[in-house]
């Protein structure tokens, strides 16, 4: 009867897990757990289920259940706390740890190798990640992920380079899925561009997109601009009279403060800027708006209209999840470029809220995006003509924001702080009330941990090479097929002059 009653509660969980109803699932298992505890692969499943519901610490706890029950293949184990460690709690020496145990039980497991390099990566740690992704390449020669990351490690000077050769090599075999040709192509598109061979960078990127396209199918959402727009106008409507309410909570400890903006627009240098002042906490893309706005309901009148009770209790969930993370901080940055289209929600949940909204040119804005291998969530990010659309809707949502709440939104220019550091880092701190210190100035010397795209490029001084990107592509952009939101972009730039 027992084992009976056991396979009953098995088959449940399982059910519900391989179903995707995660809260029900995480329920079955603690009520199977709860009965029989010695299941180390349901101990595993609920670690699993945890860290999918944003449950930290609740999924380290299961994780170790599953490691002292003696689960099979307990490096993989280990890897999944390490990601918990990394991207959950902003603990990356625990990380570190966790992908050392997994290396020591399987000195060959590659995605522990992987993310060991990425973790130096993060820290600014250039040998030791090109260390790591080596020690893997000599197990795996032809891994696409690994020589991906290793040529992110720096540029080429000419066309002639051993890591282009080495990726053309790599390129040449039959054997690449769409997925592993995109990271390849993305790559070599990188480093053709850093040595200046933008016609060969060209195919590559337009390669690189087409193969991650055919890689996603059935996972990317096709993208419509003009639906976005009207999302835009939706949810400027919906917070119109809701402006003057102060719901939320008026004086936050720590204070928040949101860096937001198109992607690829500089928003990652102004927090890696704000960071370095001795009073804040370098928060990097958090969720936590954008799940809360899933638990308002989503739609922009719902939120906008959401009780005053429910607004402060997402609040202080909020101020509790960046205490947790940094207890010590007076000022926590939240930089994730999307909440552009919460600006409404912040200013409910935190009436007092300051905004950083980073602007770059929109066209250099557009090339950087089309160069990067990018998640399918955003799936305006695989079409030129799509970028162009969502800069459009940006822009609109930002515009709109601006008109509602002037005084708290500081628009700060990629350009001005390239090329007048001094005078843009003493007029962001003085939006934010902080006192002028020369770190900031110094940003590319901190040892923080930086979770972008952008990871090499905040860890240098200041440089003119990204202004004025997109001239290098120009005659592709002109080339393409007319459509309004790149025409529109286009029709304000006269043609580069001949060289």
């Amino acid at each position: 009867m027992t084992e009976t009653r056991q396979q009953e509660l098995l088959t449940t969980a399982s059910r519900l897990r391989a179903e995707g109803r995660v809260p029900e699932a995480i329920s079955a298992y603690r009520a199977l757990l709860g009965a029989y505890p010695d299941l180390p692969d349901s101990w595993y499943n609920l670690g699993w289920l945890l860290r999918q519901s944003s449950q930290a610490d609740e999924a380290l706890t299961a994780y170790d259940e599953a490691l002292r029950r003696g689960v099979q293949d307990a490096e993989e184990v280990h890897l999944n706390r390490a990601a918990i460690f990394s991207d959950a709690l902003a603990r990356p020496a625990d990380a570190k740890a966790e992908l050392e145990k997994a290396l020591e039980l399987n000195p060959k497991y590659i995605p522990a190798l992987a993310n060991l390099g990425n973790l130096h990566e993060d820290l600014g740690e250039r040998d030791a990640a090109r260390s790591a992704y080596e020690r893997g390449l000599q197990i795996a020669p032809d891994n696409a992920v690994l020589l991906y990351r290793l040529a992110g490690l720096g540029m080429a000077a000419d066309r002639q380079d051993p890591m282009i050769t080495r990726l053309r090599t790599r390129m040449a075999k039959a054997d690449l899925l769409p997925a592993d040709k995109a990271l390849l192509q993305f790559a070599l598109g990188r480093l053709l561009d850093s040595c200046g061979a933008y016609g060969d960078a060209t195919e590559n990127f337009k390669n690189a997109k087409s193969n991650a396209r055919i890689a996603s199918r059935g996972t990317l959402a096709p993208y419509d601009g003009i639906n976005e727009q009207k999302r835009a106008e939706r949810i400027g409507a919906a917070f119109v009279a809701a402006r003057d309410r102060r719901a939320g909570i008026e004086a936050p400890q720590p204070r928040p403060v949101f860096v937001l903006g198109m992607f690829r627009s500089g928003s990652t240098l102004v927090e890696q800027i704000i960071g370095a002042h001795s009073a804040v906490a370098a928060g990097g893309e958090l969720d936590m708006v954008p799940r809360i706005a899933r638990g308002l309901g989503s739609m922009p009148e719902q939120i906008a209209n959401a009780s005053d009770e429910q607004i402060k209790e997402y609040a202080e969930a909020y101020l509790n999840r960046t205490r947790m993370l940094y207890p010590s901080a007076e000022v926590v940055t939240d930089k994730r470029p999307d909440n552009f289209w919460h600006v409404g929600l912040i200013k409910l949940l935190f009436p007092n809220a300051k905004i950083i909204n980073t602007v770059r040119h929109p066209l250099d804005t557009l090339i950087s995006i089309w160069g990067q291998n990018l998640d399918v969530t955003l799936n305006y990010s695989f079409e030129i003509e799509d970028i162009a659309a969502h800069i459009h809707a940006e822009r609109r949502m930002m515009s709109h924001w601006n008109r509602l709440f002037a005084g708290d939104i500081l628009t700060v220019p990629y350009e001005a702080v390239v090329l007048q550091p001094d005078q843009e880092v003493r007029r962001i701190l003085d939006f934010l009330g902080l006192p002028f210190e020369p770190a900031c100035l110094e940003f590319h010397k901190s040892s923080a941990p930086v979770k972008t795209a952008s990871v090499w490029q905040v860890r240098e001084p200041l440089h003119d090479r990204s202004i004025g990107r997109w001239k290098n592509y120009e005659t592709y952009l002109r080339s393409l097929p007319p459509h309004p939101a790149l025409d529109a972009l286009l029709a304000v730039e006269q043609p580069a002059k001949p060289a």
